[in-house]
């Protein structure tokens, strides 16, 4: 399968490489970063009422030293559709001074790892 040449289309690339089944779904994380706690708190309320039952998580982040907004949502990750939300989460958030700021997964190794040790 080939993918636009992009970000997007490039992460999507690797993970096929890396031999995960793009055809099946994931939970996937949309992170958003904002210059504060408030305004990350106010994009999270702006973007769960758009996302009724995904995951919304608010913390600061050591790595990009911004406040994060990760919305944890379960998708088969296709491009159209990840581009899609970007865009959405840019839109929702663009009120608050919110910025996207990429998109990711576990492994599906990592995932069952994680279901183990529960």
């Amino acid at each position: 399968m080939s993918f636009p040449n992009d970000a997007n289309g490039e992460l999507l690339e690797l993970m096929q490489d890396e031999g995960i089944d793009l055809s099946e779904s994931y939970m996937l994380d949309f992170y958003v970063v904002f210059a504060s706690e408030e305004q990350a708190q106010a994009g999270a309320e702006r973007v769960g009422r758009e996302f009724d039952g995904a995951g919304l998580f608010v913390n600061f982040s050591d790595e990009a030293q911004m406040w994060e907004l990760r919305l944890q949502t379960e998708m088969v990750p296709e491009h159209a559709k990840i581009t899609a939300i970007e865009e959405l989460l840019n839109k929702l958030c663009k009120q608050f001074k919110g910025k996207t700021d990429g998109w990711g997964m576990l492994e599906p190794e990592d995932e069952m790892e994680d279901d183990l040790d529960d």
